[in-house]
Protein backbone atom coordinates (compact mmCIF):
# COMPACT_ATOMS: atom_id res chain seq x y z
CA UNK A 1 0.00 0.00 0.00
CA UNK A 2 1.83 3.26 -1.17
CA UNK A 3 0.64 6.93 -0.90
CA UNK A 4 3.52 8.15 -3.16
CA UNK A 5 4.81 10.12 -0.14
CA UNK A 6 7.83 7.08 0.71
CA UNK A 7 10.67 9.49 -0.14
CA UNK A 8 9.04 11.41 2.87
CA UNK A 9 10.00 8.45 5.28
CA UNK A 10 6.34 9.02 6.64
CA UNK A 11 4.33 5.85 7.95
CA UNK A 12 0.34 5.41 7.23
CA UNK A 13 -0.17 6.58 10.67
CA UNK A 14 2.01 10.04 10.67
CA UNK A 15 0.27 10.79 7.34
CA UNK A 16 -3.53 10.06 9.21
CA UNK A 17 -1.79 12.78 11.87
CA UNK A 18 -0.98 15.36 8.89
CA UNK A 19 -3.88 14.99 7.25
CA UNK A 20 -5.96 15.81 10.12
CA UNK A 21 -3.91 18.40 11.28
CA UNK A 22 -4.24 19.77 7.19
CA UNK A 23 -7.67 20.03 7.91
CA UNK A 24 -7.82 21.57 11.06
CA UNK A 25 -5.10 24.12 10.88
CA UNK A 26 -4.14 23.83 7.29
CA UNK A 27 -0.30 23.87 5.53
CA UNK A 28 1.40 26.19 8.43
CA UNK A 29 0.14 23.67 11.52
CA UNK A 30 0.92 20.28 9.64
CA UNK A 31 4.04 21.66 8.09
CA UNK A 32 4.97 22.73 11.90
CA UNK A 33 4.44 18.75 12.86
CA UNK A 34 7.21 17.59 10.10
CA UNK A 35 11.12 17.57 10.25
CA UNK A 36 13.47 20.22 8.75
CA UNK A 37 14.46 17.24 6.01
CA UNK A 38 10.89 17.06 5.25
CA UNK A 39 9.76 20.64 4.95
CA UNK A 40 12.78 21.13 2.50
CA UNK A 41 11.41 17.90 0.02
CA UNK A 42 7.52 19.77 0.56
CA UNK A 43 8.78 22.69 -0.55
CA UNK A 44 10.45 21.50 -3.59
CA UNK A 45 7.84 19.00 -4.53
CA UNK A 46 7.02 19.34 -8.09
CA UNK A 47 4.77 22.09 -9.72
CA UNK A 48 1.83 21.33 -11.81
CA UNK A 49 1.61 24.07 -14.53
CA UNK A 50 -0.99 25.66 -16.88
CA UNK A 51 0.07 24.06 -20.44
CA UNK A 52 -0.56 27.17 -22.10
CA UNK A 53 2.54 28.14 -20.70
CA UNK A 54 4.48 25.94 -21.82
CA UNK A 55 6.75 25.81 -25.35
CA UNK A 56 6.46 22.64 -26.85
CA UNK A 57 9.74 21.32 -26.13
CA UNK A 58 9.56 22.13 -22.63
CA UNK A 59 10.51 19.06 -20.10
CA UNK A 60 7.24 18.57 -19.03
CA UNK A 61 5.38 18.08 -22.55
CA UNK A 62 8.31 15.99 -23.57
CA UNK A 63 7.90 13.61 -20.44
CA UNK A 64 4.39 13.69 -20.86
CA UNK A 65 4.76 12.51 -24.70
CA UNK A 66 7.13 10.05 -23.22
CA UNK A 67 5.01 8.41 -20.65
CA UNK A 68 2.10 8.45 -23.06
CA UNK A 69 4.03 6.25 -25.89
CA UNK A 70 5.51 3.99 -22.81
CA UNK A 71 2.01 3.30 -21.30
CA UNK A 72 0.51 2.34 -24.79
CA UNK A 73 3.24 0.13 -25.35
CA UNK A 74 2.97 -2.10 -21.90
CA UNK A 75 0.90 -5.23 -22.17
CA UNK A 76 -2.80 -5.42 -21.33
CA UNK A 77 -2.31 -7.36 -18.35
CA UNK A 78 0.03 -4.04 -16.67
CA UNK A 79 -2.19 -2.20 -14.78
CA UNK A 80 -0.19 1.10 -16.34
CA UNK A 81 -1.19 0.26 -19.52
CA UNK A 82 -2.70 3.86 -21.42
CA UNK A 83 -6.39 1.52 -22.23
CA UNK A 84 -6.15 -0.14 -18.65
CA UNK A 85 -5.49 2.87 -16.90
CA UNK A 86 -9.12 4.42 -19.19
CA UNK A 87 -11.11 1.51 -18.04
CA UNK A 88 -10.38 2.25 -14.62
CA UNK A 89 -12.44 5.50 -15.57
CA UNK A 90 -14.85 3.21 -17.24
CA UNK A 91 -15.45 0.88 -14.50
CA UNK A 92 -15.21 2.98 -11.01
CA UNK A 93 -15.42 6.90 -11.70
CA UNK A 94 -17.24 8.24 -9.09
CA UNK A 95 -19.49 11.51 -10.28
CA UNK A 96 -22.50 13.33 -9.23
CA UNK A 97 -21.69 13.27 -5.32
CA UNK A 98 -19.12 14.51 -3.49
CA UNK A 99 -16.66 11.92 -4.50
CA UNK A 100 -16.09 13.57 -7.80
CA UNK A 101 -13.03 15.44 -6.63
CA UNK A 102 -11.48 13.07 -4.50
CA UNK A 103 -11.41 10.07 -7.04
CA UNK A 104 -10.34 12.20 -9.14
CA UNK A 105 -7.32 13.72 -7.58
CA UNK A 106 -6.58 10.03 -6.48
CA UNK A 107 -6.95 9.34 -10.36
CA UNK A 108 -4.46 11.92 -11.37
CA UNK A 109 -1.95 11.61 -8.29
CA UNK A 110 -1.29 7.82 -9.14
CA UNK A 111 -1.35 8.42 -13.27
CA UNK A 112 1.42 11.33 -12.45
CA UNK A 113 3.45 8.60 -10.46
CA UNK A 114 3.56 6.59 -13.15
CA UNK A 115 4.16 9.55 -15.59
CA UNK A 116 7.27 9.77 -13.25
CA UNK A 117 8.37 6.14 -13.54
CA UNK A 118 8.05 5.57 -17.33
CA UNK A 119 9.37 9.40 -18.33
CA UNK A 120 12.22 8.61 -15.81
CA UNK A 121 11.57 12.60 -14.74
CA UNK A 122 11.16 12.82 -11.44
CA UNK A 123 10.37 15.97 -11.73
CA UNK A 124 6.83 15.79 -13.90
CA UNK A 125 3.74 17.27 -12.51
CA UNK A 126 1.06 17.07 -15.08
CA UNK A 127 0.14 20.35 -16.71
CA UNK A 128 -3.78 21.68 -16.67
CA UNK A 129 -5.67 22.95 -18.96
CA UNK A 130 -7.00 26.52 -18.13
CA UNK A 131 -10.04 26.66 -19.83
CA UNK A 132 -10.95 29.98 -18.65
CA UNK A 133 -8.13 31.48 -19.51
CA UNK A 134 -7.35 29.42 -22.71
CA UNK A 135 -10.83 28.77 -23.99
CA UNK A 136 -9.31 26.90 -27.57
CA UNK A 137 -7.53 23.52 -27.00
CA UNK A 138 -3.80 24.08 -26.55
CA UNK A 139 -2.44 23.57 -29.92
CA UNK A 140 0.35 21.03 -28.66
CA UNK A 141 -2.90 18.93 -28.19
CA UNK A 142 -2.54 18.84 -32.38
CA UNK A 143 0.53 18.31 -33.22
CA UNK A 144 0.76 16.38 -36.10
CA UNK A 145 2.04 12.58 -35.08
CA UNK A 146 2.47 13.70 -31.82
CA UNK A 147 0.78 10.76 -28.91
CA UNK A 148 -1.10 13.93 -27.65
CA UNK A 149 -2.91 14.22 -31.06
CA UNK A 150 -5.91 11.90 -30.17
CA UNK A 151 -8.61 10.72 -32.70
CA UNK A 152 -11.60 10.72 -32.24
CA UNK A 153 -12.35 14.93 -31.50
CA UNK A 154 -15.23 16.61 -32.21
CA UNK A 155 -13.29 20.20 -31.15
CA UNK A 156 -11.25 21.58 -34.12
CA UNK A 157 -7.89 24.40 -32.53
CA UNK A 158 -10.11 27.02 -33.32
CA UNK A 159 -12.79 26.00 -31.41
CA UNK A 160 -13.97 27.87 -28.25
CA UNK A 161 -15.38 27.17 -24.58
CA UNK A 162 -18.08 29.91 -24.28
CA UNK A 163 -17.34 32.29 -21.64
CA UNK A 164 -21.09 31.61 -19.89
CA UNK A 165 -19.64 27.53 -19.30
CA UNK A 166 -16.29 28.33 -18.31
CA UNK A 167 -15.51 31.98 -18.06
CA UNK A 168 -13.92 34.46 -15.01
CA UNK A 169 -17.83 34.76 -14.06
CA UNK A 170 -18.80 31.43 -14.01
CA UNK A 171 -15.68 30.49 -12.46
CA UNK A 172 -15.59 33.37 -9.12
CA UNK A 173 -19.38 32.32 -8.93
CA UNK A 174 -18.69 28.52 -8.57
CA UNK A 175 -15.54 29.29 -5.96
CA UNK A 176 -18.12 32.13 -4.34
CA UNK A 177 -19.49 29.11 -2.66
CA UNK A 178 -18.48 28.48 0.64
CA UNK A 179 -20.09 25.52 1.49
CA UNK A 180 -18.42 21.76 0.80
CA UNK A 181 -21.70 19.95 -0.52
CA UNK A 182 -23.18 22.91 -2.64
CA UNK A 183 -19.73 23.31 -3.91
CA UNK A 184 -18.21 19.54 -4.62
CA UNK A 185 -22.06 17.39 -4.52
CA UNK A 186 -24.45 15.71 -2.54
CA UNK A 187 -23.34 12.96 0.03
CA UNK A 188 -22.97 9.18 -0.22
CA UNK A 189 -22.77 6.79 2.00
CA UNK A 190 -19.50 5.02 3.80
CA UNK A 191 -17.62 3.40 0.46
CA UNK A 192 -20.16 4.19 -2.38
CA UNK A 193 -18.95 1.93 -5.13
CA UNK A 194 -22.11 3.74 -7.30
CA UNK A 195 -20.55 6.10 -10.59
CA UNK A 196 -23.50 7.81 -9.91
CA UNK A 197 -24.93 9.82 -6.91
CA UNK A 198 -28.00 11.23 -6.18
CA UNK A 199 -26.60 15.38 -7.20
CA UNK A 200 -23.77 17.25 -8.31
CA UNK A 201 -21.61 20.42 -7.35
CA UNK A 202 -21.85 23.61 -10.06
CA UNK A 203 -17.97 22.86 -10.91
CA UNK A 204 -18.93 19.16 -12.16
CA UNK A 205 -22.59 20.09 -13.68
CA UNK A 206 -21.36 23.21 -15.51
CA UNK A 207 -17.76 23.50 -16.76
CA UNK A 208 -16.96 20.09 -16.12
CA UNK A 209 -19.57 17.91 -18.05
CA UNK A 210 -20.08 20.67 -21.08
CA UNK A 211 -15.97 20.61 -21.44
CA UNK A 212 -16.17 16.96 -22.16
CA UNK A 213 -18.79 17.19 -24.80
CA UNK A 214 -17.19 20.37 -26.22
CA UNK A 215 -14.08 18.05 -27.11
CA UNK A 216 -16.17 14.81 -27.99
CA UNK A 217 -15.05 12.04 -29.27
CA UNK A 218 -13.92 9.81 -26.23
CA UNK A 219 -13.60 12.56 -24.06
CA UNK A 220 -17.80 12.43 -24.43
CA UNK A 221 -17.71 8.74 -23.38
CA UNK A 222 -16.39 7.32 -19.87
CA UNK A 223 -13.23 5.89 -21.64
CA UNK A 224 -12.16 9.69 -21.99
CA UNK A 225 -8.89 9.19 -20.69
CA UNK A 226 -7.80 7.91 -23.65
CA UNK A 227 -7.36 11.37 -24.67
CA UNK A 228 -4.50 13.13 -23.18
CA UNK A 229 -6.91 16.13 -22.59
CA UNK A 230 -8.52 14.16 -20.02
CA UNK A 231 -5.34 14.46 -17.67
CA UNK A 232 -5.14 18.44 -18.10
CA UNK A 233 -9.17 19.06 -18.29
CA UNK A 234 -9.04 16.97 -14.81
CA UNK A 235 -5.95 18.98 -13.73
CA UNK A 236 -7.72 22.10 -13.76
CA UNK A 237 -10.50 20.71 -11.64
CA UNK A 238 -8.03 19.64 -8.75
CA UNK A 239 -6.30 23.14 -9.44
CA UNK A 240 -10.17 24.83 -8.53
CA UNK A 241 -10.94 22.66 -5.87
CA UNK A 242 -7.17 23.94 -4.50
CA UNK A 243 -7.75 27.34 -4.95
CA UNK A 244 -11.59 26.88 -3.09
CA UNK A 245 -10.11 24.88 -0.08
CA UNK A 246 -6.62 26.07 0.72
CA UNK A 247 -5.91 29.36 -0.89
CA UNK A 248 -9.78 30.28 -0.12
CA UNK A 249 -9.65 28.64 2.86
CA UNK A 250 -12.79 27.19 2.38
CA UNK A 251 -12.83 23.39 4.77
CA UNK A 252 -13.89 20.42 3.03
CA UNK A 253 -16.68 18.25 5.10
CA UNK A 254 -15.33 16.16 8.11
CA UNK A 255 -18.28 13.41 7.71
CA UNK A 256 -16.60 10.15 8.18
CA UNK A 257 -18.39 8.75 5.34
CA UNK A 258 -16.45 11.10 3.15
CA UNK A 259 -12.92 11.28 4.77
CA UNK A 260 -13.14 7.34 5.58
CA UNK A 261 -14.39 6.24 2.00
CA UNK A 262 -11.59 4.04 0.51
CA UNK A 263 -10.87 3.79 -3.31
CA UNK A 264 -9.03 0.38 -4.13
CA UNK A 265 -8.69 0.55 -8.13
CA UNK A 266 -5.84 2.66 -8.69
CA UNK A 267 -2.20 1.23 -9.42
CA UNK A 268 1.19 2.62 -8.30
CA UNK A 269 4.35 3.37 -10.64
CA UNK A 270 5.14 -0.22 -10.20
CA UNK A 271 2.40 -1.37 -11.27
CA UNK A 272 0.72 -2.61 -8.16
CA UNK A 273 -2.85 -2.10 -6.90
CA UNK A 274 -3.08 0.45 -4.14
CA UNK A 275 -5.93 1.39 -1.67
CA UNK A 276 -6.24 5.00 -0.28
CA UNK A 277 -8.77 6.86 1.74
CA UNK A 278 -10.17 10.38 0.41
CA UNK A 279 -8.85 11.69 3.93
CA UNK A 280 -4.95 10.96 2.39
CA UNK A 281 -6.08 12.85 -0.98
CA UNK A 282 -6.27 16.05 1.11
CA UNK A 283 -2.60 15.99 1.11
CA UNK A 284 -1.46 15.71 -2.02
CA UNK A 285 -1.36 19.33 -2.84
CA UNK A 286 0.48 19.93 0.14
CA UNK A 287 3.12 16.88 -0.45
CA UNK A 288 3.42 16.08 -3.46
CA UNK A 289 3.18 18.80 -5.87
CA UNK A 290 1.63 22.58 -5.76
CA UNK A 291 -0.33 24.41 -8.57
CA UNK A 292 1.70 27.43 -10.24
CA UNK A 293 -1.16 29.91 -8.52
CA UNK A 294 -0.89 27.88 -5.42
CA UNK A 295 0.84 30.05 -2.49
CA UNK A 296 3.80 28.60 -0.86
CA UNK A 297 4.37 26.05 0.61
Amino acid sequence: MTHGFESLGLTRRRLLSLATLAAGVGAAGMLAACTEEQRQKIANRPIRKNIATLAPNDPIITSYKTAITKMQALPSSDGRNWTRQAQIHNSFCRHSSWLVLPWHRAYLFYFEQICKELSGNEDFALPYWNWTTSPQIPAVFFEPGSPLNHWPRLATASSTVSASVAGPTVISNILGEGNFLLFAGDPVALNSTAQFGPGSGPLESGPHNTIHGFVGGDMGTFMSPLDPIFWTHHGRMDELWVEWNILRDNPNTNDPNWVNTEFTEFFDRKGNQVSVKVIFTVLYPYLSYRYDTQVAP
